[in-house]
């Protein structure tokens, strides 16, 4: 039997896809007892076996929705041996820090899955049986998840530290970004820890989008395969502006319409795949749900087939009209029945033309004369107009933010450095 001890942060990808390549005749025959016996690493001390990569192959084609065929299950494999050797070096490191993940905390995660999924703990639990895969798969990936999760919180509590003025700074450039759209944004990252890897990663980014494209879930592609802190959220990374990213992000974001996935996106730390889930345009924009008190002047028809007289009475009734508190008498004066108090209306229920007449009208101010479904010209004055109001910036939500962006650099750096320390023996 093969062995192809590496240093996995250097030369393991090749090696990783070699090895998973001759692990097809195990998901041909999962009975065969030699076969899921059998080793597939050695992650310093601790032993994955072929048994660990086969239930992880039928989650990750449950979950995600591929065809179950040799072909994706040989482009998936490379990187299903690869995720759970990470999770191995993960693991390891958390036993290191004496991080403790009780039952309690992966039956919480369970039921988080299974809400997120439309579905209770229970029948999650017999979803995955019916299709052959062990609930102690999915068990095992939420433990490691939440046991790195807390080691990274370690290493920030020790390490890193949010100032008040980075929270000042990121507060002051949210409300200069008030007039920007956001986005809901979520992603899939492949770490390049060597510049070897760069074109392997590239193609596994492309055979992940292959698969999205062919139908699979982002969310459980990301679940399944991410390399980032977001994966245990199925990659989603919430509302964001531009200039929450880096610059490669922020160019192909911006270009995304909602529900496109984009192409493999380089960075410096790796390849990124990006989903826009939904656009909101910026609260400044929005003035749609302005409530605006609407009066209106009819014209008395007489001298209706001479548009000028019009529109000189119109003049007229403007020059007449220098406040809200003018329209009684004038109304009186004027004696039209139609003339009076619409009411207050949300600017997106007004007809086109009348929106557009009083959007930018302040309290006190007329419209333009404008022309009545009926043909009768008319005046339109704003006399009371209510701005939705702009949510208040959370520093807490602001910190919390910061220490995730913050939280995500170390997790890759750490996970980067244990890779490079690891000693991994393939077995082929």
């Amino acid at each position: 039997m093969a062995r192809s001890p590496f240093r996995i942060g250097i030369y393991g990808f090749w090696a990783i896809a070699l090895a998973a390549l001759s692990l097809d005749a195990i998901f041909d025959h999962p009975a065969n007892a030699q076969n899921v016996l059998r080793i597939a690493a050695v992650v310093n001390d601790r032993v994955i076996s072929a048994l660990d990569v086969v239930n992880r192959m039928k989650f990750v084609v449950w979950s995600t929705g591929v065809p179950n065929t040799r072909e994706n299950r040989r482009r998936l494999s490379a990187q299903i041996l690869k995720n759970l050797i990470d999770e191995e070096l993960q693991s390891q490191e958390a036993g290191r820090l004496n991080v403790n993940v009780n039952d309690r905390d992966v039956d919480k995660a369970m039921t988080d899955v299974a809400k997120r999924n439309k579905m209770t703990k229970t029948g999650l639990a017999n979803i995955l049986i019916g299709n052959g895969v062990p609930v102690s798969t999915l068990r095992r990936q939420l433990r490691v998840q939440i046991a790195w999760s807390r080691a990274i919180s370690r290493r920030l509590r020790r390490e890193v530290r949010v100032t008040d003025d980075e929270v000042d700074d990121e507060i002051a450039r949210i409300k200069a970004l008030r007039n920007k759209p956001r986005y809901r944004v979520a992603e899939i990252f492949l770490s390049v820890d060597d510049p070897d890897q760069d074109e392997q990663m590239r193609q596994a980014a492309l055979r992940l989008l292959k698969q999205i494209q062919g139908g699979a879930d982002f969310a459980a592609i990301a679940s399944a395969f991410s390399q980032s802190t977001s994966a245990a959220l199925g990659g989603d990374i919430g509302w964001i502006q531009p200039g929450r990213l880096s610059r490669e992000l922020d160019d192909v974001l911006v270009k995304l319409e909602p529900k496109q996935v984009s192409a493999p996106i380089k960075t410096l730390a790796g390849y990124y795949l990006l989903h826009l889930r939904d656009k909101r345009q910026p609260e400044g924009s929005q003035t749609g749900n302005t409530v605006v008190e609407l009066h209106q002047v009819m014209l008395p028809a007489i001298g209706t087939a001479d548009p000028a007289a019009q529109i000189a009475l119109a003049g007229d009734i403007q020059a007449a009209l220098t406040s809200c508190a003018d329209l009684p008498k004038l109304i009186k004066q004027i004696g039209t029945p139609e003339s009076g108090p619409l009411g207050n209306l949300k600017l997106n229920d007004l007809s086109p033309d009348f929106r557009k007449a009083v959007a930018s009208l302040k309290v006190g101010e007329t419209s333009a004369p404008l022309v009545s479904p009926s043909g009768r010209t008319l005046i339109l004055m704003v006399c009371d107009r209510i701005e939705p109001k702009q949510k208040p910036v959370s520093r807490r939500a602001i910190r919390t933010g910061l220490q995730r962006g913050l939280g995500e650099r170390v997790a890759r750096r750490y996970l980067r450095d244990l890779r490079r320390s690891a000693f991994v023996d393939l077995r082929g």
